[in-house]
């Protein structure tokens, strides 16, 4: 087949193809339902036609000119809606939701993960105090020091609360995204964080209670604590998929199974921020403050079962079928007698 038989055959969908982008280019929201569809088939259509230009003629203008209207036309077929506040709003009130509860066996694990070395720290510091100095080097000294005054050191490092906050709320944000890039070593990173994390709760919970000091440690812990850890558990839940989706890609592409595990994991991330603002700020101003101990703790048990109904009850509503796409077309009628020079360089009619 020559260029001109060629261009003669398929110029017409050529051309509404330009019309359709042309309009998307200006506002993809003037095209109706119907030329979306349209939009969609004739870019399959034409990216076929330039596979058979560049296999047979791939020096031509027209295999050129195929080529750019290929490129403009991949953006609007693949175009990502613009993130506007009523898209944050979707995500935050089903996205997120909806990915926590797809992560929900990794997050499950990383919190046994957690459970497990804490409830070991709690033991081996039980049975011998001095432990605490290997599982916390140079910090179960200085800690023994304030607890031998009866008092714990919480108040004296949040006196200045707007400064604790700030500090706390970018602690906790680097521990949730070191949960999740650990992931990357195959999840060895991930696990070693939990670890980590889980034998210092375990290990200085079991000092404060030798010290007879658990209540207002507790009482000072839950209110942000319950957002705190489960969002870092939920981190590590992110980790481990990505660990396993690196270690486990079964019959997709290893690359194809990181993609699509990595893409539950960043929303899972994104959404873990605000929620770690949240408990830096009660942490900040609320935990160590000199408020009842009970409503410290009924704090921390409201958050905590607000938090869960949000994870696992909220829902998208059913989605109604889409109405019939019908209605004509507003791309205006292809010219007549057009001049073919910019596929193939030659003057027809």
């Amino acid at each position: 087949m020559q260029p001109a038989e060629f261009v003669a055959i398929r110029r017409e969908r050529w051309e509404r193809l330009e019309a359709l982008v042309a309009i998307a280019a200006k506002d993809p929201r003037h095209l109706t339902g119907t030329q979306i569809l349209e939009l969609g088939r004739l870019y399959r259509a034409v990216t076929s036609d330039l596979a058979i230009a560049r296999r047979d003629f791939p020096q031509d203008r027209v295999t050129t000119y195929l080529n750019a209207l290929v490129a403009r036309a991949h953006p609007a077929v693949y175009r990502r809606p613009p993130v506007d506040a009523a898209a944050a709003w979707r995500f935050f009130r089903y996205g997120f939701p909806t990915a926590y509860r797809s992560a929900g066996r990794y997050t499950l694990a990383a919190f046994l993960i957690f459970a497990v070395a804490a409830l070991v720290s709690a033991a081996l510091v039980a049975y011998r105090p001095s432990t605490a100095d290997i599982l916390l080097p140079g910090t179960a000294q200085s800690l023994r020091t304030v607890m031998e005054q009866h008092h714990l050191w919480m108040q004296s490092a949040t006196s200045n609360h707007s400064v604790a906050a700030n500090f706390i709320m970018l602690n906790n944000i680097e521990v949730a995204f070191l949960a999740f890039a650990g992931g990357l070593l195959a999840g060895l990173g991930t696990v070693l964080v939990m670890v980590v994390n889980g034998i210092e709760i375990g290990a200085v919970g079991t000092m404060v209670a030798q010290y007879h000091l658990s209540l207002p440690f507790w009482t000072f812990v839950i209110p942000h604590g319950i957002i705190e850890l489960s969002v870092v558990f939920m981190a590590g839940g992110a980790g481990l998929m990505m660990g396993d989706a690196i270690l486990r890609p079964g019959l997709r592409r290893r690359r194809d199974a990181v993609a699509q595990a990595g893409s539950v994991a960043i929303r899972l991330v994104f959404g873990a921020v605000p929620l770690l603002i949240i408990a830096g700020t009660i942490e900040g101003f609320f935990s160590a403050s000199s408020a009842p101990g009970m409503l410290k703790l009924g704090v921390g048990l409201v958050s905590g079962v607000l938090l869960y109904s949000y994870w696992l009850f909220s829902r998208a509503p059913d989605s109604r079928p889409l109405p019939a796409l019908t209605g004509a077309s507003n791309v205006p009628p292809l010219e007549q007698g057009a001049t073919m020079d910019r596929y193939t360089g030659q003057t027809v009619g």
